[in-house]
């Protein structure tokens, strides 16, 4: 299931319509290249009517080069630091294709057993190799597959994070992939949305972006809250311009973390746990064009850095 790091992945099958296209456990609950390719064989929407499938492509970039574990990025957040990943996963849901009216299509996931499940989708960027041993994987994951009716789409649109329905599922029971512990806090809190670990200059120190709901209440860290979190804290990413032929989507770490000094830490974890509290996630979630003390977006999200099509 390995593959290469920015290729589409190739074992899921019927590849069809390219739309070539990252809380600390520390912190428990606590606020804590494409291939052409083209139309197969139509599919079957949950409707029931005929439909196209399709695969949209995913990168992950740190310093404007591809990220992969045991890879050292110089030049990155403010204070231009040398960094290597020691994990890189987000989940994405809620996904639609837009036709040129603005009109949203959801995009029926494939129901794989491993990467996605409902409407929900981990990408996985870390192989388990160099610092990505300890918490990582040797399986990776580039790809979202699913199906849609068919149509004139030219847009694209996804939440980063998962939904509350299944935010908060017992990680022991839970169906993949939101059986993955590392991407888990708590029943309280729910799941990281994402989770980007970093080491940091000469000395490997660690700074970490952990994305998740904050403002959870239940009567234990334990028990899933039964009201929606104060803080959602979902991302919620639009591309109204997006060539189903040519491109893939890129979560950009350097652009993300451009703001931040990775060698001070002003207070709790290193890094941003997506604690309302904590210094370093004030520019961050400027960044990802989120309302820290809301957890909602600001403008629709429109000003966020993270993400990009190339």
């Amino acid at each position: 299931m390995k593959m290469n790091m920015i290729s589409p992945r190739t074992s899921l099958p019927a590849l069809v319509l390219c739309l070539s296209a990252l809380a600390c456990s520390d912190d428990g609950g606590s606020e804590g290249e494409d291939e052409d390719v083209g139309e197969t064989e139509a599919g079957e929407t949950d409707t029931g009517e005929e439909g196209r499938a399709v695969e949209l492509s995913f990168a992950a970039a740190v310093a404007g080069e591809p990220a992969a574990c045991g890879t050292t990025y110089e030049g990155v957040g403010s204070s231009a630091s040398a960094v290597e990943i020691q994990d890189l996963r987000f989940f994405v849901s809620e996904i639609e294709l837009l036709d040129a009216e603005g009109s949203a299509t959801a995009l029926t996931l494939e129901q794989d057993g491993l990467w996605q499940y409902e409407n929900i989708a981990l990408l996985d960027f870390e192989d388990g190799t160099s610092a990505c041993a300890d918490a990582g994987t040797t399986e990776i994951n580039d790809t979202v597959v699913g199906t849609v009716p068919e149509g004139d789409y030219v847009g694209l649109r996804f939440v980063l994070g998962v939904p509350f329905e299944y935010n908060h599922l017992d990680v022991d029971l839970a169906p993949s992939p939101l059986n993955v512990a590392s991407m888990f806090w708590a029943w309280q809190s729910g799941y990281k949305f994402a989770r980007v670990d970093l080491r940091v200059g000469d000395e490997g120190d660690a700074w970490f972006w952990h994305q998740g709901s904050t403002g959870c209440e239940s009567g234990a860290s334990e028990e899933a809250p039964s009201d929606a979190c104060a803080r959602s804290n979902r991302l919620s990413v639009e591309f109204a311009d997006f060539d189903p032929a040519s491109q893939r989507v890129v979560f950009d770490v350097g652009a993300l973390l451009s703001n931040i000094d990775l060698t001070t830490d002003g207070g709790g974890a290193p890094g941003c746990m997506s604690g309302v509290d904590d210094p370093e996630c004030t520019p961050l979630f400027t960044e990802l064009g989120l309302d820290l003390t809301t957890g909602t977006c600001v403008s629709d999200c429109s000003d966020q850095a993270l993400f990009h099509v190339e």
